[in-house]
């Protein structure tokens, strides 16, 4: 008896991990998709409503999307839902600096919750520290201090080049530890930067393990801690782009011509059809085998990625782009800026 109990509680228990992987990839990524797109159709109210059914599937929502909850909340001015994943926000990790600075939320400082808001900053500031391993964060920042220290010394990588090697194959070492131990580090366990980072500190260590370097592969763990939303799946595709050395996921979705010689080299590119935003020219057959492998690991299409990204260039409420989402050519000349771009199209 007490043994078919023990084995009943541990079905119990994997059933309820594999309940909540499946989670992620099949209602919460696809409920966010769909509250992005409503924001890039300007339907706030409606992008509200996806928000609210994403995050009450699952028990760990991710910051970017509680921040883009708190906008929309702002914008048809629901002002107790704002405040409160403002306050989520704060329980994350995000310091009061940086949302006070947020103009979108300025209609919000003139209200009385504001005042109220802001005193109960530091009790949440605990809150947070309480429930995250903030020893475990600073271990995992000290891999990128490893990382960078002899990068900015003088000379580089060209003095000591052996000396950085040797500290990046220890950094993968020390960052699997850490994931045997706790599981992939997400917002659960260390929560966010205090300004909404894309990715967090350590993950330069993952970065660095290029397959052209014959690196350790992380994509496994990567796809794991998307299933278990402990990593978001753009996030997760950028990486395993970064190790691959190829844009598989297309996360380097657009790109963006600059001429760094001249003003009159700029202005030349900026009267030809280089001026706009460029992207990759694909078949449909190669576009549907992009989001068949973006599918998986619950992304959005291709096309619905280039459309919030183009969105976000023009409207910074919202966070709906990543800092590697658009990549810069920069050109001595409208010439060399052809060829570059040969393959390219302009984004329509």
């Amino acid at each position: 008896m007490k043994y078919s109990l023990l084995l009943l509680l541990c079905l119990a228990f994997f059933q309820s991990k594999a309940d909540t992987e499946s989670t992620y990839i099949t209602a919460y990524y696809p409920v966010i998709n769909q509250a992005e797109l409503s924001i890039v159709a300007n339907d706030y109210e409606k992008a509200l409503s996806f928000y609210r059914e994403a995050f009450s599937k699952v028990q760990e929502p991710f910051a970017k999307d509680i921040y883009n909850a708190a906008v929309c909340a702002t914008l048809v001015n629901d002002v107790k839902q704002a405040f409160n994943y403002l306050e989520d926000l704060v329980v994350k990790g995000v310091e009061l600096t940086y949302l006070e600075r947020q103009d979108v939320f300025e209609p919000l400082h003139s209200h009385k919750r504001w005042k109220k808001f802001a005193k109960k900053y530091p009790k949440n500031r605990r809150k947070y520290q309480r429930k995250t391993d903030q020893d475990v964060r600073a271990d995992l920042d000290e891999l990128y201090a490893r990382d960078q220290y002899f990068r900015q010394a003088k000379g580089g990588l060209r003095v000591y080049g052996d000396t950085l090697r040797k500290i990046e194959n220890a950094n993968v070492v020390i960052l699997r530890e850490f994931i045997d131990k706790y599981g992939y580090p997400g917002e659960a366990l260390i929560g966010v930067a205090d300004t909404l980072e894309d990715l967090p500190r350590f993950s330069i260590v993952i970065q660095r393990q290029t397959k052209a370097k014959k690196g350790y592969d992380f994509s496994p763990i990567l796809k794991s801690a998307v299933s278990a939303g402990k990593l978001s799946p753009q996030a997760a595709a950028f990486l395993m782009d970064q190790q691959i050395g190829s844009n598989l996921y297309r996360s380097r979705v657009l790109v963006k011509v600059k001429c760094n010689t001249s003003k009159k080299c700029q202005e030349e590119i900026d009267n030809s059809s280089l001026s706009s935003y460029l992207t990759e020219k694909i078949s449909e057959e190669e576009e549907e085998k992009v989001n068949t492998i973006r599918a998986e690991i619950g992304l959005e299409s291709l096309r619905d990625y280039k459309r919030k990204v183009l969105y976000s260039l023009n409207d910074k409420r919202f966070k709906l782009n990543y800092t590697w989402s658009v990549t810069n050519y920069n050109v001595p000349s409208k010439e060399a800026a052809e060829v570059l771009t040969e393959n390219l199209i302009a984004v329509e």
